[in-house]
Order: structure tokens, then C-alpha cells, then sequence
């Protein structure tokens, strides 16, 4: 994939945009950028970072080395005039949220399923923009925690909400015989007070560790690039109504 800066054309667009650090080292790079439509208009983007790699949240790098059991992104999502809550707001939100499908192939935990909302168990909110997890709202710091990340210290980022997350599968969860493999789908939800919710636009990205042999085991995480999506896929939404861990219903009034 060919990475990019995110360009000040874009950025002139959205009402927050994604800033960076003084260190050039810590300036985010963009991999992928997908429009978030509500009703076929724009109210923003979904900018995902160019994916690191790391082993086991440790050795954060860009370049992927022969240890890594697992991959990072940033994903920020960045409200334009139009979808700006103290803009046009034309989908009427009273906030903005991220709301992330995990699929894997891999040995679960109790509890666990093949394919559940990105949370961890004990939540009883979907959504992963959540104390608890890595994320930030508008002119933030990236998370303390840069054991994971290819950064040292706190780079500054803004955007209307973003999450950090660096998933990870150690051999001891593969199935011998079949290759570790580990699907995202990221969607921003737009939240109401009053009235439903809609989940608009979404990326699907994720990871793949190829089984060698019975003696070498597994290979280093291989990126799937991101793919954008205009609205989630019959999967995100039928793991929402199925959900036996946390009750979401977007379409009726939840709170």
C-alpha cells in the first residue's frame, strides 16, 4: 500500500483535524481513507494510519519483523460542516462514536465468540471509544501505554473521536494445521439522546498469521489492508442483534 499525508485539502474539509506532534518522527501517516455518508451525504472521514507491527504489545515497529504476533492502528474519525454537532449537524447527532466486529479463527477465551463487538467481557456498552480502552476526543494525546505503539512518549492528535488498537495472537491460540486469521470491521456510529441511532460508515482491515509446519508454527502478522465500506455489512449488523454479551439495538431507543 502507499502511504500518504493526509492533505490539507482534506483536512480544510473537516471541522477538527488530525494534528501532529513537533518530533517529524510522530507525525501520523495515513494509510487509508474512507468517506462516512449519512443518507448518501458526507459528514466526515475515517482515517486509518499506516498499520505497525508489534509481538505480544512489545517492539512496536513499522517495519514487521520475524516476532510480530500483531498489528496497530490509529483510527480517527474527523466531522466535517456537515456532520459537525456544532456545524450543520444534518444527521442530528448528539454525538459520534466508534463501534468495532471482531472475527478470528483463533482458540477463544471463555466466553468468547468467533465473531462479537469489539469489547472486552464485562462491558456492557458496544461502543470502543470506552474508559478502558485506548482512545481520545478532539485535541488529544495519544495513550500513555507506547509499549505497543512505533512512537515514544504522548504525540498530540485531534479528531472528532479516535481509537488505538494494537490486536495480537500468540501461537499458543493458533489451531495447528490452520492459519490465524483476525478481521476488523470499524464503523462510526452516529448517538442520539433522543431517537435512534445510526451506524454510518465503516473499514474493514485486519491480520493473517500463515501456519507453517508443525515445528515452525506460525508466521509474522501479514497486514490485510483496509477495505471501506458505505454502510456495515450484513455480518456487523446481524453480530449486533445476536450479541449474547451485550445488548445493542441502534434501531430502537437504547441508552
Amino acid at each position: 500500500m502507499k502511504w500518504i499525508l493526509l492533505p490539507a485539502s482534506l483536512l480544510s474539509a473537516c471541522s477538527i483535524n488530525i494534528s501532529t506532534s513537533v518530533a517529524e518522527a510522530e507525525e501520523l501517516t495515513v494509510g487509508k481513507i474512507c468517506p462516512v455518508l449519512y443518507r448518501e451525504q458526507s459528514v466526515g472521514i475515517l482515517a486509518f494510519s499506516r498499520e505497525w507491527y508489534h509481538s505480544a504489545r512489545e517492539d512496536a515497529r513499522y517495519i514487521p519483523g520475524d516476532n510480530s504476533t500483531g498489528v496497530g492502528l490509529e483510527i480517527h474519525f474527523l466531522a466535517n460542516a456537515t456532520g459537525n454537532i456544532q456545524g450543520q449537524n444534518s444527521a442530528s447527532c448528539d454525538r459520534y462514536r466508534i463501534l468495532q466486529v471482531r472475527k478470528t479463527t483463533a482458540r477463544l477465551f471463555d466466553g468468547e465468540e468467533a465473531v462479537q463487538i469489539d469489547v472486552p467481557e464485562g462491558f456492557n456498552s458496544p461502543f470502543y471509544d470506552n474508559p478502558g480502552l485506548e482512545h481520545g476526543y478532539g485535541t488529544h494525546l495519544a495513550p500513555e501505554d507506547d509499549r505497543d505503539k512505533p512512537w515514544s512518549g504522548r504525540p498530540i492528535r485531534a479528531s472528532t473521536v479516535a481509537i488505538y488498537d494494537t490486536p495480537f495472537v500468540s501461537a499458543r491460540f493458533g489451531i495447528e494445521g490452520e492459519d490465524i486469521d483476525v478481521s476488523f470491521e470499524t464503523c462510526v456510529v452516529c448517538q442520539r439522546n433522543q431517537g435512534y441511532d445510526n451506524v454510518l460508515s465503516c473499514g474493514r482491515w485486519g491480520y493473517r498469521r500463515e501456519f507453517i509446519d508443525s515445528m515452525s508454527g506460525w508466521s509474522e502478522a501479514e497486514f490485510k489492508s483496509v477495505q471501506c465500506e458505505v454502510t456495515p455489512s450484513a455480518q456487523f449488523q446481524q453480530t449486533l442483534r445476536n450479541s449474547s454479551r451485550i445488548e445493542y439495538s441502534y434501531w430502537i431507543n437504547w441508552r
